[in-house]
């Protein structure tokens, strides 16, 4: 079902921010484009946000916001014991409103959601709005530079679920789940020949099929583990090689020293292709069979081999009615020509024999020791660079330990090397145990087997399909088994081409997009994992970080045209170079059908220009900011647009908006 889904206004009271209200909507009533709100630093663009993302996730009702969150929205004075927050939505043209009530004193907060049917309490959006209003999916669209970095951190977000989210793929792995359902529902309800014994192998079956999941999720976390220790590992020895290298003198000397280890480890492992390729010849490694394969050869140039007369001469002559001497040839002669025939090689023969002596003299040499001896100088060369790159290594290695003592940064960069491989081999080492079969486990005698005492992820597979047989035979379902199978392979390879398809066609769009944001980076996108993963690196500048993000995120909702979600983004320039931002301007209008942004006075050069130029004028200019600067107070309430309250300043006008210079509250 198409959703569109569009932020109407929201109104605070009693929090950090001064209190305000914000209206999104433009003089026709429709919501404006572009929704630009400038707020000094200080004045609360940090709360706004985060109750923004609370009341489109639901998530302050829940256990992520702990009692010192909901305590850290309170006014800094701490005067008002209550908070309230109202968002105004539009889903598919009809109104929403999410109201969340603070109750600083208790820490606590409700929520009520008025909707077509009336006011409910509690956070309850409508069914098909709930995939893109919860606690993960909205920071893809309420989005700052901090959620931009996390894209590349796969502890923090799964851009690989928003992909399904957006393109409904994970509907294809509901399906598969539902045949599954299916066949447990018929199953349940087919007549049991033998109630007692069906009831006791379906108990049975359960059994093993939760020890499968158990171990499966098991080894899902010991993977993630290992994965996040291996990037870990990779960025401590990118940490250790930067401390080592920091001093001028040594940083040349170890330079020199891995050179060296490299030209040498180069040669070893061309040499070690030569010694192998030598080493499968037997004549080379056995003389006794280079002597005989060279008497061979010897016995070979003894025999008389034809030049120009073979048996097939001799068969065309017995064929004639005269010899090449002009006599007569009866059928006497023409037999014996014939039986005489067969004391001569055929041209093939021949043939064969002379390229048989050519190869064992290419093979053997000119000698029979000549190929041992090339062998054995081989091994001596190998013998000798393997002894000088250990040399290598152990000088490498002498100069790394003396870093390492006398320098305390190195020493702990070195000793946090240690700790992480060793948490490495002790993850491998316990992946390695849900590997291969268990050959102990009698599976014959499956009733009396306690899979819990069972490890290896093949064997319990194993255990799953015989007890599914004999549930089958209890219920005489084997075809329908047969069917689910089939229709689950299908479901679950087209799951899988779908998302890799979808994924690949969104990271070369998105790396098109980083191009054209920063023609001079070559930083691009290498897949869409759990996280976004780079080519060759781990991460990049804070501007880089947010041109990728940026870059992604458009693609994303550009693929995506039946959904339409608002794109709510804190300082969507101040990080970014000035010669990047008035592409980013030119960008961000067209991200989705709603653009809206928190920004700072000093964010506008490069970038203001751009964005009004690409969202032409509907685009909605406001500025926020506490009581208190007495100099901005008499130009805003000069101007028509203002609205005061307790504590700040609320103005809709473009001129206010961009004579405005005030980076951070004043204190």
């Amino acid at each position: 079902m198409t959703v569109s889904l569009r932020i109407m206004g929201w109104k605070a009271e009693g929090f950090r921010c001064p209190d305000h209200e914000i209206d999104c909507r433009i003089n026709s009533g429709e919501t404006a484009k572009v929704t630009l709100i400038q707020m000094p630093n200080g004045t609360g663009k940090t709360t706004t946000l985060s109750l923004l993302r609370a009341a489109l996730s639901g998530a302050a009702g829940g256990t992520t916001w702990n009692r010192s969150r909901i305590k850290e929205m309170q006014k800094k004075d701490g005067r008002e014991a209550d908070g309230r927050f109202e968002l105004r939505l539009s889903v598919n043209d009809k109104p929403m409103t999410i109201i969340m009530e603070f109750d600083f004193d208790v820490a606590r907060v409700r929520y009520k959601t008025t909707w077509s049917s009336g006011q409910e309490d509690g956070f309850n959006p409508p069914f098909e709005l709930r995939r893109f209003m919860n606690d993960d999916f909205v920071n893809f669209y309420v989005f700052d530079g901090e959620l931009a970095d996390k894209l590349l951190n796969s502890q923090h977000t799964n851009a690989e679920t928003a992909v399904e989210s957006l393109f409904q793929v994970h509907l294809l792995k509901r399906m598969s789940d539902r045949v599954s359902s299916y066949w447990d529902d018929q199953t349940r309800n087919v007549t049991a020949k033998d109630e007692a014994g069906y009831t006791r192998r379906k108990n049975l079956l359960a059994d093993w099929r939760a020890r499968h999941d158990a171990l499966v999720t098991e080894q899902n976390s010991l993977r993630a583990d290992l994965k996040s220790s291996l990037e870990n590992l990779k960025r401590q020895r990118e940490k250790y090689n930067k401390e080592i290298k920091k001093e001028k003198e040594r940083a040349e000397t170890l330079s020199d020293a891995e050179a060296a280890l490299n030209d040498f480890q180069a040669s070893v492992d061309e040499n070690a292709k030569d010694l192998l390729d030598t080493m499968r010849n037997p004549h080379a490694l056995f003389t006794g069979f280079a002597s005989s394969m060279f008497e061979l050869k010897a016995g070979l140039d003894r025999v008389k081999l034809p030049e120009s007369a073979a048996r097939e001469f001799f068969e065309e002559l017995a064929d004639e009615d005269e010899c090449v001497c002009g006599r007569g040839i009866d059928e006497g002669v023409r037999q014996v020509i014939k039986t005489k025939s067969k004391q001569y090689l055929g041209s093939d023969d021949v043939i064969f024999l002379n390229a048989m002596k050519s190869a064992i003299s290419d093979a053997v040499g000119g000698s029979r020791s000549e190929a041992a001896d090339e062998l054995t100088q081989k091994v001596s060369d190998m013998t000798s660079l393997v002894t000088d790159l250990q040399s290598a290594q152990n000088e490498l290695d002498e100069i790394r330990r003396e870093a390492e003592e006398s320098d305390p940064d190195v020493m702990k960069a070195k000793e946090e090397i240690d700790r992480l491989s060793r948490q490495c081999e002790r993850i491998e080492e316990s992946l390695s145990g849900f590997e291969g079969k268990d050959d102990s486990v009698r599976l014959d005698k499956i009733n009396k087997v306690d899979p819990k005492r069972i490890d290896q992820i093949e064997t319990i597979e194993d255990g799953i399909k015989i007890l599914e047989d004999l549930v089958d035979e209890a219920r005489d379902t084997q075809a329908l088994r047969r069917k689910r199978d089939l229709l689950k392979r299908i479901i679950d390879r087209a799951h899988r081409k779908a998302k890799e398809t979808i994924a690949s066609e969104i990271r070369d769009e998105a790396n098109e997009k980083i191009s054209a944001l920063m023609p001079n980076n070559s930083i691009r996108i290498e897949r869409i994992d759990r996280c976004l993963v780079l080519s060759g690196q781990s991460g990049g500048s804070v501007g880089e970080t947010l041109s990728v993000g940026y870059a992604f995120l458009s693609t994303l909702f550009d693929r995506a045209e039946q959904h339409q979600l608002p794109f709510v983004v804190d300082s969507p320039a101040n990080p970014i170079d000035l010669d990047i931002r008035p592409n980013i301007g030119a960008l961000v209008p067209n991200l989705t059908g709603q653009f809206i942004a928190f920004v700072i006075s000093s964010e506008r050069e490069g970038f203001l220009p751009s964005l009004k130029k690409s969202g032409g004028k509907d685009i909605q200019f406001i500025t926020v900011f506490r009581k208190g600067a007495s100099h901005l107070e008499t130009k805003a309430i000069a101007s028509d647009g203002c609205v005061t309250s307790e504590d700040g300043f609320r103005v809709i006008d473009e001129k206010f908006f961009e004579e405005f210079q005030l980076d951070a509250e004043e204190v």
